[in-house]
């Protein structure tokens, strides 16, 4: 009677509730995907603690210690998946350095500047309602925030910082400041702030210029935008800010010093951040530096890889870092797995197996790397080099818990016999 009653019961639920019935038949087991990691660092010098979300490069854990990354440090984390997203495809077709990113979800510690009449905020303040001594924070960054990703994520020191709107504060004031502290500043959505400064009457634009016309030399990069509504909309004077800041520090452009300072037009004034960000990023890593065309690199004279080793050292002179060449790209033929794969069908066996040596060196836990190996030397007869990497390879397979561990046993195996057949 009981069997019968739940069989009953089941069957009115179906009928009344055929939609969820279907939903729960057809229901896929779920994954959640994972693209950053959020840490909490205790900061003596602010005495509190910091939270920060951090993106690294996609393939951080398998490349070897020798790649570094840049830095790139968003104030505003409002724009954290924003930019990590654009930061790893650009770096991924090549067009810049695979690049960490750190956004502070606590923000950064602002001055407090005097508006100066802008007429962007309200008239009747004569200062900012927030802000206060930056210093600390500027400390913060240089003896904490810095050398804790330089130890826990390989952060080499060149370093981006990006602020918006409010935020941008900070990427002006160090500029103006901190020179040395970041190699390149983008402030988006900042016009306004331009016009405002430490004292009253006396704008950031002055300061900035100021310290060129005193011969204090400054290198590296200034992105400086607002959006069109912002400028010729809400507040003219924007536009006005920009359009000086352009004309007085327009002399002072040289290889060492590049700047924009411009109206973005078409935009909003957080809708801006992306194109804005895009175009600054093409600024500090231009295309025709930065994307490689390794076919062409190896049909100059000379040997395959070291014509592309040749191309990356003088890439990284111009940066101050080391800056290796792609190991791997989806459906592209720029890396060395690619060209690698181009010389062996070239017949340059001898340059391919020292290209691929090269991906195994840079990517040591790469399975696909040590599998084209592997596959070299063997079809190379050089099967002592074989052994030494089906045997990486097995205990590899071993530690990621996939399924070609019993394959490399036997072909270790096969391998130690044709070893033992030519000492025979």
């Amino acid at each position: 009677m009981k069997l019968n009653l739940i069989f009953c019961i089941l069957i009115l639920f179906f009928i009344n509730n055929p939609v969820q019935a279907q939903q729960d038949s057809n229901k896929a087991e779920s994954t959640p995907l994972t693209f950053a990691q959020q840490e909490v660092i205790h900061s003596k010098i602010l005495n509190e603690d910091r939270t920060i979300n951090i993106f690294l490069p996609e393939s951080f854990h398998e490349k070897s210690i020798q790649h570094t990354y840049p830095v790139l440090l968003l104030l505003e984390d409002e724009f954290f998946l924003m930019t990590s997203g654009v930061t790893k495809h650009l770096s991924s077709v090549e067009r810049m350095p695979e690049t960490i990113v750190v956004s502070l979800i606590d923000g950064p510690k602002v001055p407090k500047l005097y508006t100066n009449g802008s007429d962007f905020w309200p008239k009747d303040w004569k200062q900012l309602p927030f802000g206060g001594n930056p210093d600390p924070f500027t400390k913060h960054l240089k003896e904490e925030l810095f050398p804790y990703l330089k130890n826990n994520f390989r952060a080499n020191d060149f370093k981006i910082v990006m602020g918006l709107s409010a935020t941008s504060i900070y990427t002006l004031h160090a500029f103006a400041k901190e020179p040395y502290l970041f190699d390149a500043h983008i402030a988006i959505a900042s016009g306004d702030i331009l016009g405002m400064g430490y004292s009253e009457g006396e704008s950031l634009i002055d300061v900035i210029v100021k310290d060129f016309e005193n011969n204090q030399k400054k290198t590296g990069w200034l992105y400086v935008t607002s959006a069109d509504s912002d400028g010729n909309g809400n507040s003219p004077m924007i536009k006005t800010n920009l359009e000086e800041l352009e004309k007085r520090l327009s002399p002072y452009r040289s290889d060492d010093f590049q700047f924009i300072s411009k109206i973005f037009l078409d935009e909003g004034h957080y809708d801006v951040a992306l194109p804005a960000l895009e175009e600054a990023l093409g600024i500090i890593f231009p295309k025709e530096k930065w994307f490689a065309n390794y076919r062409e690199l190896i049909k100059e004279p000379g040997n395959a890889m070291e014509n592309i080793d040749n191309y990356f050292k003088e890439l990284s002179t111009v940066y101050g870092f080391e800056i290796l060449p792609k190991t791997e790209r989806w459906n592209s033929g720029n890396s060395l797995s690619k060209i690698s794969s181009y010389l062996l069908n070239q017949g340059k066996t001898t340059e391919a197996i020292q290209v691929i040596e090269r991906w195994v060196k840079y990517s040591p836990k790469s399975i696909l790397a040590l599998n084209k190996l592997i596959e070299v030397y063997d079809s190379n007869s050089d099967f002592d080099k074989a052994l030494s990497i089906l045997e990486k390879a097995y205990e590899m397979s071993l530690e990621l818990g996939i399924e070609e561990s019993n394959e490399y046993l036997v072909k270790i195996n096969q391998t130690k016999e044709k070893i033992g057949k030519g000492k025979n």
